[in-house]
């Protein structure tokens, strides 16, 4: 493994997955660090008794809730997130979701961003993720600049008549938008053979698109890109201020210190679930974390606001030693707000 890295990218699903997918052609060193190992692909991904009866894939451990009550979240850490037991429906965001939205406990406020300027980001993710759907069947659809890439994947018997039935009492269905490697025109050469376990389970025969099959595994293939499992994110040093990050340390079981050694990059991207980045970010006592994600959507925003240059460290501690990577810059652009208060 090379001790000199560019980027480095925390989270391995759909946000850093394919963040890593996208920088892997362009030759710089990256590494993803992936807090869980790659799911294990066996017979029971398909047993639903297994599945949901014994929660056997469940790998978060115990949370809290606001009663104090402990439950078994739906939360997976693999490789490829949570997009491995996902049920591959990708609709895009509504033009209104970026504006001020009022909800029942308060106001989100508007993103720095519109519709506009992620819609040809939605379209490359919808080529890259083989949704197949039909545009403009959905009356709540955004405007979008092109087809899906994929036809909509066709009713079962039984949903077409109730469709049918839908439309003849006013109303207005129309097929979800599905990431899923199927060809209905050549079944033969289909991934997808339309199984009955999609959402909740992991795919046996990788016909579902998810972070690890679409975007991990092609990046890994690069010379350029590596990844370490088990390497679980647990606190950021900020500095002066809490406004930018300088120090982000990991464990690891296991990793030999010359798997990371001090040298300098360029890039951090935290790109954990939004409840895990939290998280982390709140361990780390930070009010306001100014970021940038080193994606060519991000380099084409025209709100960035990048944060003054200061050295970042990642640390990894393995069993007795600890190994350092030392970033160029701190990350900036896309704010997040992380507060203590629920």
């Amino acid at each position: 493994m090379p001790d000199h890295y560019d980027v480095i990218v925390i989270g391995s699903g759909a946000g850093g997955g394919t963040l890593t997918h996208a920088l892997a052609p362009t030759g710089k060193r990256i590494l993803l660090l992936e807090r869980g190992r790659w799911y294990p692909r066996e017979h029971d991904n398909w047993n639903s008794q297994v599945v949901w009866g014994e929660l056997r894939y469940r790998n978060a451990g115990l949370w809290v809730d606001q009663d104090g009550r402990q439950f078994n979240p739906k939360q997976h850490y693999y490789v490829g997130g949570n997009t491995k037991v996902y049920g591959a429906v990708l609709f895009r965001m509504r033009e209104r979701d970026f504006g001020e939205v009022h909800h029942v406990d308060g106001v989100s406020p508007a993103w720095p961003l519109s519709y506009a300027d992620f819609e040809p980001w939605y379209t490359k993710a919808e080529q890259l993720y083989s949704v197949h759907g039909e545009r403009g069947a959905d009356p709540l659809d955004p405007w979008a600049s092109a087809s899906y890439p994929w036809p909509a994947v066709s009713h079962e018997p039984r949903i077409e008549q109730l469709s049918h039935d839908l439309k003849g009492a006013g109303l207005r269905p129309f097929p979800l938008p599905l990431g899923v490697m199927l060809d209905e025109a050549r079944p033969e050469a289909s991934a997808c053979i339309r199984c009955a376990t999609c959402d909740g389970f992991a795919c046996l025969v990788k016909g579902k698109a998810d972070a690890q099959v679409v975007c991990v595994e092609p990046a890994l293939r690069y010379p350029n890109v590596s990844m370490l499992t088990g390497a679980r994110v647990t606190r950021l040093v900020t500095g002066p201020g809490g406004h930018t990050v300088e120090h982000v340390e990991v464990e690891r079981h296991a990793v030999s210190a010359s798997a990371v050694a001090p040298r300098r990059s360029t890039d951090a991207a935290p790109a954990a679930t939004a409840v895990t980045r939290r998280a982390v970010f709140l361990r780390a006592g930070v009010g306001m974390i100014k970021m940038a994600i080193s994606s060519p959507a991000a380099r084409a925003a025209p709100h960035a606001n990048p944060c003054p240059p200061r050295p970042l460290t990642v640390t990894v501690r393995a069993r007795t030693r600890t190994a350092q990577v030392r970033l160029r810059r701190s990350v900036s652009h896309a704010d997040w707000n992380t507060r203590s208060a629920a």
